[in-house]
């Protein structure tokens, strides 16, 4: 199993940071069942690290820019 230390984890500033959206968008994707898997921790809300990855790789979308 993989290491559970506290660096492995993301706070949802953290995530949104990342995602480069605001909080607000990470908290509202999570409450969609939208967000990556989460993790909580009395009453807060963390993601590892990995989840975060696989989820960002799962929801790239590639298109043209429109000029």
């Amino acid at each position: 199993m993989e290491n559970m230390t506290l660096t492995n984890f993301l706070s949802v500033e953290e995530v949104a940071r990342l995602s480069r959206v605001t909080p607000r968008t990470i908290r509202r994707y999570l409450s969609l069942n939208k967000g990556p898997v989460v993790t909580r921790v009395g009453g807060r809300v963390f993601v590892q690290r990995s989840h975060f990855d696989e989820w960002i790789s799962k929801n790239i979308s590639s298109r043209k820019a429109k000029l």
